[in-house]
């Protein structure tokens, strides 16, 4: 009897010690997933939102170098836990994969045709690119069967049979040895080339014409690339076309690309609405107290409803009173490919009472109509003067290539339009009038 007591013993020890080894060895993993799941803020200050995407609230900012657990990823937003246990989330493009820097880059090669690249590591999981055999990606880590890679700057998952490690001596000998010099053209808009990767770094030069260049090296969406005079610098990739065997006119291919419209009904369209001004740029400011930043928001709100409920799909560049640089506008609309980029204004003079009315500004000859149509429909529904359609060389017209306008909505150091412009009437006159146009805009194309 006390044998099989001893017996029985020693079997709950050894499974006590068996199921306390699995736990170290399981909570070990975690720790090193929740580790490889780490990325820092590479930009000065970051929106944590609600949602995987523009249109949602913003929850909190973080700053650069903050270091964010990622818990999840959809189209191209990372679901990150904070430091204050808060969960959001955030853009992907503005952050960096800490198992990704210059000193442990690994890679690996894929070694069979045509593998699927999925958003998570089972075969059930999302396909969100492809690679072919040969392709080169770096490796972030890998759990059991599957590798984490970093593809098209995201993470994903690749099965682990289809991919094979590669010697960082051998990449680094690979790499200078047959990698062929990779060209953009830059210039075809004005453009800035600046010190670092960042819009809020010192400006180098701006490039007025377009101009064939060498990549040197990628920082996320910048490129650093190699000036005509022998010097160099960087350049945000979006204000690039890649340069390819077949490209005869590089200016002439960009403007093409930059008019050609595939949607023909608002509800195919992507529209990015921009409210003028926010932040600590209050823009005009009317003697009776009311700011340019708080109506164009407003007039914003109204319209993206509107546009919305026709199942358009609506990219709004701020939803709060928050600062967005002129660049980072323009990359929205770049960014999410848009068929229309409408900026919402309210101006002022340096006279006061001199101007009234609505004016609609275009940059390029192609998006003339556009604003023609634009405008038609305010003439007819907004009940102020109306100043016609103008050329107008705004940063966020001149440097974006996909189809945009400006509109100024009336003046605030005009008596009259002060008393009409900060209504709800007003503004849903204005949402109403480019909603109409939008609508019809498209079903011409």
């Amino acid at each position: 009897m006390k044998l099989n007591y001893l017996h029985n013993k020693n079997y709950r020890s050894i499974f006590i010690l068996l199921v306390s080894l699995l736990f170290i060895l399981l909570f070990s993993s975690i720790v090193a997933l929740a580790n490889g799941n780490k990325v820092t803020v590479s930009t000065s200050t970051l929106n944590v939102r609600y949602g995987p995407g523009l249109s949602h609230e913003i929850l909190t900012q973080v700053h650069e170098d903050d270091q964010l657990r990622v818990l999840e990823e959809e189209n191209e937003w990372y679901k990150v836990k904070l430091e204050s246990n808060q969960i959001g989330w955030v853009a992907s493009w503005l952050v960096k994969n800490e198992e990704v820097s210059l000193d442990n880059k690994i890679y690996g090669r894929i070694s069979t045709p045509n593998v699927n690249v999925r958003q998570f590591s089972t075969t059930d999981s999302e396909i969100i690119g492809e690679l072919k055999q040969g392709e080169e990606v770096p490796i972030l880590y890998r759990d059991g069967n599957w590798v984490q890679i970093l593809f098209d700057h995201r993470v994903a998952w690749v099965h682990a049979n289809l991919i094979t490690v590669i010697d960082a001596s051998e990449k680094k000998a690979g790499t200078n040895s047959t990698q062929p010099s990779r060209k953009v053209n830059v210039g075809y808009t004005p453009t800035n080339i600046r010190k670092a990767p960042s819009t809020n770094s010192e400006i180098i030069t701006t490039l007025s014409s377009t101009q064939e260049v060498v990549v040197i090296s990628e920082d996320n969406d910048w490129y650093e690339i190699k000036l005509n005079d022998g010097s160099s610098g960087f350049v945000a990739s979006w204000l690039t076309k890649e340069v390819s065997a077949d490209t005869t006119n590089a200016k002439e291919v960009l403007e093409d690309t930059s008019t050609t419209h595939y949607a023909t009904t608002l509800a195919e369209a992507t529209i990015v609405i921009d409210p003028g001004h926010g932040g600590y740029d209050p823009g005009a400011v009317a003697s009776s107290g009311f700011l340019e930043k708080d109506i164009t928001l407003n007039t914003a709100q109204l319209l993206s409803d509107q546009l919305e409920k026709s199942g358009a799909n609506v990219i709004m560049t701020r939803n709060t009173d928050e600062f967005i640089s002129l660049n980072d506008r323009v990359y929205y609309a770049h960014r999410a490919n848009a068929d229309a980029f409408i900026s919402l204004h309210y101006d002022a003079v340096q006279v006061a009472n001199t101007v009234s009315g609505t004016t609609t500004y275009y940059y390029s000859e192609s998006e003339k109509n556009l604003a023609e149509v634009i405008n038609n429909q305010l003439t007819a529904s907004v009940p102020l003067s109306n100043n016609g359609v103008r050329h107008g060389n705004y940063q966020v017209l001149r440097q974006n290539t996909r189809p945009s306008v400006l509109l100024e909505l009336g003046y605030l150091n005009n008596d009259h339009d002060i008393n009409v412009v900060n209504t709800h009437a007003y503004q849903s006159s204005v949402a109403s009038a480019v909603y109409s146009a939008l609508d019809l805009y498209f079903s011409q194309q």
